[in-house]
């Protein structure tokens, strides 16, 4: 079946209100930086961009959050175990170094089940 450019210019935005639509259904959650001050630190921002200093202590938890598409560089070790609003816990490690860029998260908190304190620096548009 073919697809026309008429039919892609009507299909395309009809597509993207329809995902924002179901992204704007999902339970709201306060972004990082709100929800767990403590943890999450503005370091810089414009009208368009955030960079965000997080650290958890060991055996720290931060509270319920969400995030928009971001990058996360990680600055030392890190055992994390992911809270999800649904579903069992999900544990996790990450390395001192790795670079990642990530979609939209829903509502989650974020525990430190390592020893050791666990640093990143989170890139997120506004």
């Amino acid at each position: 079946m073919s697809v026309t450019r008429s039919a892609l210019h009507t299909l395309l935005p009809a597509a993207c209100l329809a995902a924002s639509a179901a992204w704007a259904q999902a339970p709201a959650t306060p972004p990082g930086f709100v929800a767990s001050p403590d943890i999450y630190k503005v370091l810089a921002e414009n009208d368009k961009h955030r960079v965000i200093e997080v650290i958890w202590k060991p055996g720290q938890k931060d509270q319920l959050h969400s995030h928009p598409d971001a990058a996360v560089y990680y600055l030392a070790d890190c055992r994390l175990r992911n809270h999800p609003l649904s579903g069992p816990p999900q544990d996790g490690t990450r390395t001192a170094g790795r670079a990642s860029v990530q979609g939209p998260i829903a509502g989650h908190s974020i525990e430190n089940i390592g020893n050791a304190d666990c640093k990143l620096i989170m890139f997120e548009p506004k």
